[in-house]
């Protein structure tokens, strides 16, 4: 039996709200109309839950009903107030009680399911310890399933095995009947409704609620062994000059040598640059990398892909290390010579937050090594920003990067309220197996068109509110517009003169967005508000998952959801958004 929790309860407070702290339901939700949170136990409770607040409200309340697993969306896509906007969120279907992972058969063939609610911890250490498998999701420990699956969610073993939707099967949902209720949709491989292959990559809450995850048990990666981290020191005082001036020349040769590397390590390995910005002389940015070793390292192209042997021994893996290393000896010093060696230092942003000491090589079990870099930070206000890259970084877009972490641009200074030591831009690897996973299938079995990026980049920038905070709101609206216009001067400087360049549009430079860093510059449904600045003249699906792919997912809309009862901000639309 589900629970309901209005506005007037003493645990409704942590409930309105998730990770990001910007956004929280209103306090004014109506009980008569049966407004608030629902916490659902089974998909039963979804459906019963739905259909008592169609009975309550007197009508099909779409764009009011929003749904949460782990409340890590970086938009106001599930808690987002009716404060100047007509399409707030008046009910919200919490599902991080269905945390579950067990085998079911369909079909005589043997399944593991997981429900939406599992966190990315609970995931890994359940199919380690029971199975001896992986699944290549991210690392942030408090993230669920729910929305981490849907949206192609990526991680630290990607370039090995791919993303965690190159191995779904398929979903339990719950959907539209077409006559103002609602139906179970359950899993089948035959996919009529094409919903298998829509949660392969479209982000969840578009088509209705996902209540399980299907992996097919014989077709998930072995876990690897042991794993080998290391975090490189790169000082930003290499890239000032003596009039303290940045040196844009050697901030482009260093970050195209790091591109180069990302592009050529091994499989098993992975490389998060954490490219913060610089508020005093001494600051230093990081790479983080892991190499992942021993017999179970390598993949089988059985699981699709391409194959790649194991790296067996620690040696090997050093080696690696090594040779990345080498690559970037201009900018990063040996680990025997390095003045940073054995100091504490905290990993800010995501994925990947933990507090290590420098060039310091840690060699664990994999499942320990995961525990480890599995921090999810800190809950407060946040503003997150992404594009795929697949051609190394130009002269100009390398310099647009440097003078936005030392707020250095022209025309775009920082406000006093930004926490620049809480900005960065995240360089992440990218490529390897995820660009040999479902190409040259006819059909396509996901909807992640973005199989030709070597290099995923998140911008992220995080601020506190106090209890003495003076207008916060006015203090996030500048935050942000400044931050927006960074993002756009990189990509327009990048681009050239080009309609919309100050987004990474498709081509043989940039593949669009990432759906699972959403981002409300790009472009919203009628009815919702975008951020400030800039917006994308545009389809915001096309900038995200192509032109192809978006064509796709709203034909699968229309037929499933044809009232658009499941919309949101960025939801799929019935129509294009104008």
């Amino acid at each position: 039996m589900y629970t309901y929790i209005n506005s007037c309860q003493n645990n409704y407070p942590g409930l309105d709200r998730g990770f990001n702290e910007r956004y929280r339901l209103d306090e004014n939700l109506s009980q008569k109309l049966g407004e608030g949170i629902y916490l659902a136990n089974n998909a039963q409770d979804v459906l019963d839950i739905l259909n008592k607040i169609v009975m309550l409200a007197g009508t099909l309340p779409s764009g009011k009903v929003r749904m949460i697993s782990g409340g890590h969306c970086y938009e106001d896509f599930t808690f987002q107030s009716q404060t100047n906007n007509p399409n707030g969120t008046r009910y919200v279907i919490d599902l991080s009680n269905m945390r579950e992972i067990y085998e079911e058969s369909v079909d005589d063939i043997t399944y593991v399911v997981v429900e939406p609610g599992a966190s990315n911890w609970l995931i890994q250490q359940k199919l380690h310890s029971a199975y001896g498998v992986a699944l290549p999701g991210g690392s942030c420990y408090s993230v669920c399933a729910g929305g981490h699956i849907a949206g192609g969610g990526y991680g630290l073993l990607s370039r090995l095995h791919g993303l965690t939707v190159d191995y779904l099967a398929g979903v339990e949902m719950i959907i539209s009947d077409g006559a103002g209720g609602f139906k179970l949709r359950n899993f089948n491989v035959v996919d009529a409704d094409r919903l298998n292959l829509a949660c392969r990559g479209a982000g969840a809450g578009h088509f209705g609620v996902i209540t399980k995850y299907y992996f097919a048990k014989e077709a998930l990666p072995p876990a690897p062994e042991h794993a080998l981290l290391v975090t490189f020191p790169v000082p930003w005082s290499q890239f000032i000059n003596d009039d303290q001036t940045v040196n844009t020349g050697e901030f482009h040769c260093f970050i195209q040598a790091y591109f180069t590397a990302c592009k050529t390590l091994a499989p098993q390995g992975f490389a998060l640059g954490k490219f913060t910005a610089r508020t005093s002389a001494d600051d230093v940015m990081s790479i983080v990398m892991q190499v992942v070793y021993g017999p179970n390292s390598g993949h089988s192209a059985t699981l699709g892909g391409i194959e790649v042997a194991p790296l067996l021994t620690k040696a090997a893996a050093r080696a690696v290390i090594d040779d990345f290393r080498n690559s970037l000896s201009c900018w990063i010093a040996a680990s025997v010579t390095s003045v940073y060696r054995a100091q504490p230092f905290f990993l800010h942003g995501h994925p990947v937050s933990a507090s290590i000491s420098l060039d310091m090589i840690y060699d664990l079990p994999w499942i320990d090594m995961t525990q480890l870099l599995n921090g999810s930070g800190e809950n407060q206000n946040g503003k997150y920003k992404s594009s795929n890259i697949v051609k190394n970084f130009n002269q100009q877009e390398s310099a647009a990067i440097a003078e936005f972490l030392t707020n250095t641009q022209a025309e775009n200074q920082a406000p006093p309220d930004a926490d620049l030591t809480q900005t960065l831009i995240q360089i992440d690897s990218y490529g390897a197996q995820i660009n040999g996973m479902d190409i040259n299938v006819t059909p396509v079995k996901t909807v992640v068109a973005a199989r030709g990026s070597i290099m995923r980049i998140q911008y992220q920038t995080y601020w506190k509110n106090y209890e003495d905070t003076m207008e916060p709101t006015l203090r996030e609206t500048k935050i942000v517009t400044w931050f927006n216009a960074g993002y756009n001067n990189i990509h327009s400087r990048a681009q050239g003169l080009v309609t919309n360049n100050g987004f990474p549009l498709w081509g043989d430079k940039y593949q669009g967005c990432y759906i699972n860093y959403p981002d409300r510059q790009i472009g919203v449904n009628s009815g919702y508000k975008a951020d400030p600045g800039l917006v994308y003249d545009g389809d915001f699906c096309e900038l995200y998952f192509g032109t192809a792919v978006a064509a796709t997912l709203k034909t699968i809309k229309k037929n499933v959801d044809p009232d658009n009862f499941f919309t949101f901000a960025q939801s799929i639309p019935v129509t294009t958004p104008k």
